[in-house]
């Protein structure tokens, strides 16, 4: 049975250190991972105190430097060690601020890690008071990642800080997103409340709740699989049908089979994007280009349809959908 995998992303600081003790404490005999030389998260610096640490708390396991850089085999490693000082339900990982989220979802999900472990869910932690300096600063780039990689934010804000601004921040890291279709979760988390709870279970499939502004007008079940189809609307705008077909990210797909299945489908003239798993990198399609990209949640196509044309387009979206499905390696 593969161990349940929480990352943790995001510079040092309070938040992020008193989320994981939080969570370390609720979820079932967990193990914490620190990904770096004891910075971020409280504990002994001295590498001559690093089997003290353990003794006192056999959960904990450091790995020195950047996990990106070291690689599947410090990472390997540090799991035989922990499992050989207690049997563990669930690992939560910590990575450092300067740590590269999508490049490390991709070593967990490598053949070398695969077996043994499942990511359930990438979290990303900022500070709220920090976050204009980081986004005017050298850190936007790491920023950027930890936001467009995440499966959910946790914005932490101190108690007195305005609603007019916390709207404002929140604005802020999902102008960081390329595409509102394929934006992160983004919870608020006030200083002196409790934390947000912890992800558990699967990944879903289920089409998630619209936090961009959004609100769900009317949906319709479509034929093809995966596929689903939400009328939305915008203030000021004419609503339009939001057609969404998932899969879950260990599915891995064909890159030019992909790239024929949706030429085919841009023909009919929809407003499309999309980010998909190869065997070789994460590609997301939009504007009529592949490009690499830094989502790791799932892969997930979005159509945006004018409400008068869903009728015409259903046989050519459920050919679509069948036609996805195929690309999957193996199929």
């Amino acid at each position: 049975m593969r161990l349940p995998v929480t990352v943790v992303a995001g510079l040092a600081g309070r938040a992020k250190a008193g989320l994981i003790e939080r969570w370390r404490a609720v979820v079932p005999q967990p193990a914490a991972l620190v990904i770096d030389r004891g910075d971020d998260f409280k504990f002994p610096r001295a590498d001559d105190r690093a089997d003290e640490a353990a003794a006192s708390d056999p959960g904990l396991e450091r790995v020195g430097g950047c996990v990106c850089c070291t690689g599947s085999a410090a990472l390997g490693a540090s799991l035989r060690r922990l499992s050989r000082r207690g049997a563990w339900a669930h690992l939560l990982i910590d990575l450092n601020g300067g740590a590269h989220p999508a490049a490390f979802v991709d070593t967990l999900r490598a053949p070398a890690l695969v077996g043994g472990v499942r990511l359930v869910e990438l979290v990303s932690v900022i500070d709220a008071e920090r976050l204009p300096a980081r986004l005017a600063g050298p850190q936007r780039r790491w920023l950027v990642e930890q936001v467009q990689s995440a499966d959910r934010v946790v914005l932490w804000i101190p108690a007195a800080m305005p609603p007019a601004v916390i709207e404002e921040r929140v604005g802020q890291l999902l102008t960081l997103t390329a595409d509102t279709g394929f934006a992160p979760e983004i919870q608020v988390w006030r200083d002196g409340t409790p934390p947000p709870p912890p992800e558990a279970g699967e990944q879903r499939l289920a089409v998630p709740a619209l936090s961009d502004g959004h609100t769900s007008a009317q949906s319709a079940a479509f034929p093809g699989g995966q596929a689903a189809v939400l009328l939305t609307a915008v203030p000021g705008e004419v609503p339009r049908w939001h057609w969404r077909w998932r899969a879950l990210p260990d599915k891995v797909f064909d890159r030019p089979r992909l790239i024929e299945a949706v030429a085919a489908m841009a023909q009919e003239s929809v407003d499309m994007a999309a980010v998909l798993r190869t065997e070789r990198d994460w590609y997301r399609y939009q504007a009529g280009r592949w490009e690499p990209d830094l989502w790791r949640r799932d892969s997930r196509v979005v159509l945006r349809i004018e409400p008068d044309r869903l009728a015409s387009l259903q046989v050519p979206l459920t050919t679509f959908a069948d036609r996805l499905s195929a690309c999957e390696r193996g199929a």
